[in-house]
């Protein structure tokens, strides 16, 4: 009951700075009102305090004034013992001491709150969480953060989301994001009885999309043609002989096999040579490099998962890739290249010193390479989709079980987002209408 009469104390102070915003009170009434509920609230600490800073026996704990010292002082339970300069001070230090304070509704806290039980209750991976810090800096406005939870209505909402649409564009994916941030809020909010109801379901989809930006390339564009990836492999042996890198272009190793295998980058960096079996002809594929930047942390911080991105977070065994030559000849090669120089490490892409490449490091890598050559396509997700459209579809005319799983994901995944027509192959096809088409001459 305490808490509940603190908690119309502050409803009571934000009425009152709404009233004075919108010059509906006097400030000599204001000033009253707040002087009224300052006292109001200072008894009502006081009172909240007094009913549990008591010893076990149900005394009340003493307080007293240390004259020589100036300060009010009482002892807690563990003989530590809170000090403070005036006796409200003393009793709003208690009073956090016991729990008693009430959470924030700020949206930006409550925002806080709910992430980190996500964090703590739900099997996310460091990324999830980084994806939800990063896509509410980017659609919430520090005003609109500011906003007490319990005063934002469906009208303030949608009033928001089309502010937020008119003027940023975003593309449908980040529209999306924006509405997975809101759901995160208020449906914490709503299961910690902050609020009664969740306003997020009167944001209909439809309204705002259409003020969303769609995407500028069509998804042939997000593929390198054949010819693109052989000007990407000789970029990168002219790079291994470059005296920049000495004859060890790790990175380019590294992107020599996305090109045959289609693994993400993540993967790449987690492979070790126990995963390559010669006898069996194959690479097991059943491992990533996570990163994550914990709390007070200057750096990242990479670790070693045993499990796959489709496998979210529990490892069903990982897939397995065909040892081809061309893939044989990629690692005989590299291994040979760190026998010589002396480089040791469970990992197949690490440094001279032996430690493992970072995802990080190789992406803004394989990014410059490209940029250098005048690629539009620069990110290591291209090498996965051009495999699967180039290769797997247009001359292996592989069926799409059979792409999903050496690419370890889902067949709906593989037919909606990778499987596109092959780039710069209208000579092909006419090729192919010339053999089945009759002449007319």
């Amino acid at each position: 009951m305490m808490k509940s009469g603190i908690f119309d104390i502050e409803q009571q102070k934000n009425a009152v700075q709404t009233l004075i915003k919108y010059d509906m009170l006097s400030l000599d009434d204001a000033i009253n009102i707040k002087k009224m509920t300052d006292r109001n609230e200072r008894n009502m600490k006081k009172q909240a305090v007094d009913a549990v800073h008591r010893t076990l026996n149900g005394e009340q704990r003493t307080i007293k004034y240390l004259e020589s010292k100036g300060l009010y002082q009482t002892i807690m339970a563990d003989k530590s013992r809170i000090t403070a300069k005036t006796l409200d001070d003393l009793y709003d230090k208690l009073f956090v001491y016991y729990n008693l304070a009430i959470d924030s509704t700020v949206l930006s806290e409550v925002f806080k709150r709910a992430l980190d039980e996500k964090a703590q209750t739900e099997n996310n991976s460091p990324q999830t969480i980084t994806r939800y810090e990063y896509d509410f800096k980017r659609s919430i406005s520090a005003d609109f953060a500011k906003r007490d939870i319990r005063q934002i209505t469906k009208q303030d909402l949608k009033a928001y989301t089309q502010s937020y649409v008119n003027s940023s564009h975003p593309t449908r994916k980040s529209f999306l994001a924006y509405k997975g941030v809101l759901n995160l809020i208020f449906d914490y909010a709503v299961e910690h009885d902050i609020i009664a109801t969740s306003p997020v379901p009167a944001i209909r989809n439809s309204v705002y999309l259409k003020s969303c930006v769609a995407p500028q390339n069509r998804p042939e564009d997000k593929i390198f043609s054949p010819d693109e990836i052989n000007i990407i492999k000789k970029k990168i042996m002219a790079y291994m002989g470059s005296k920049r890198y000495s004859g060890y272009f790790i990175n380019g190793y590294a992107m020599l096999l996305s090109i045959e295998t289609g693994m993400r980058s993540a993967e790449l960096c987690a492979l070790k040579w126990t995963d390559i079996d010669e006898a069996g002809k194959t690479i097991h594929i059943h491992a990533q490099q996570l990163s994550q930047k914990p709390k007070g942390a200057h750096k990242k911080q990479y670790v070693y998962a045993e499990y796959t991105k489709d496998e979210k977070g529990i490892s069903r065994g990982g897939r397995y890739f065909p040892l081809t030559v061309a893939i044989k000849a990629i690692l005989d090669e590299l291994r040979a290249l760190q026998t010589r120089l002396n480089i040791s490490s469970e990992f197949i892409f690490c440094h001279e010193n032996g430690d493992w490449i970072k995802t990080d490091a190789y992406e803004t890598c394989l990014r410059r390479l490209c940029r250098n050559i005048g690629l539009d396509v620069t990110n290591n997700h291209a090498f996965r989709m051009s495999l699967n459209s180039n290769v797997f579809i247009s001359q292996l005319n592989l069926p799409v079980t059979e792409r999903a799983r050496l690419l370890g994901h889902s067949v709906e995944t593989n037919l909606r987002y990778y499987s596109y027509a092959a780039k710069d192959n209208l000579c092909d096809i006419c090729e192919l209408l010339n053999n089945v088409s009759p002449s007319l001459t």
